[in-house]
């Protein structure tokens, strides 16, 4: 019997909230592409599909670093020519500055869409708990602080004009005998 090895779903990764986001956009058909083939060639549609490819761009920076450091302290412990290394230590920063830029190119457009992606979800979980009556709490505020800078009111609220005349009238009645 023959069993395959293929263990992924056929269908893709990508969270279904991030599908609906791509379907109801403007987005490009090839950022979106770009955006899937990361997520599948990083093996998951989980958030860290960019970490391991930021993990090994630090390596190769490090390992580069390495590299130019140990022809430093080679060239000046056995009298190498000075110049060779040099040339050869800028061959190396050359190779370590040139992977880099092309790396960090690619993942750019990969978190561009992810940054859409992620606004775009926090704009849904935001609507989820905004409450629409809000609204008129910060109009109250935002009138408070004008007339607390010394500018005129722009609005008039009608619970404060009853509670105005509640208190005129309070004020305007006779003392009544108890």
């Amino acid at each position: 019997m023959t069993v395959s090895k293929n263990t992924r779903s056929p269908d893709s990764d990508t969270n279904e909230l991030f599908q609906t986001f791509f379907q109801n956009s403007q987005v490009s058909e090839e950022r979106a592409r770009a955006w899937h083939d990361a997520v599948r060639h990083a093996g998951t549609g989980t958030p860290p599909l960019r970490f391991p490819v930021y993990e090994h761009l630090y390596s190769l920076n490090v390992c580069a670093q390495k590299m130019v450091d140990l022809l430093k302290e080679v060239s000046s412990r056995f009298a190498l020519n000075r110049e060779t290394s040099l040339y050869h230590q800028s061959l190396i920063q050359y190779v370590r500055a040139a992977s880099s830029r092309e790396l960090l190119d690619s993942m750019s457009e990969i978190e561009h869409t992810e940054a859409w992606l992620f606004q775009s979800q926090r704009h849904v979980e935001e609507k989820k708990l905004y409450d629409p009556d809000d609204v008129y709490f910060h109009v109250r505020e935002r009138e408070v602080e004008r007339i607390n800078e010394g500018l005129p009111p722009r609005i008039e609220f009608l619970d404060e004009k009853l509670a105005i005349k509640n208190r005129t009238a309070k004020t305007d009645k006779p003392n009544e005998p108890t």
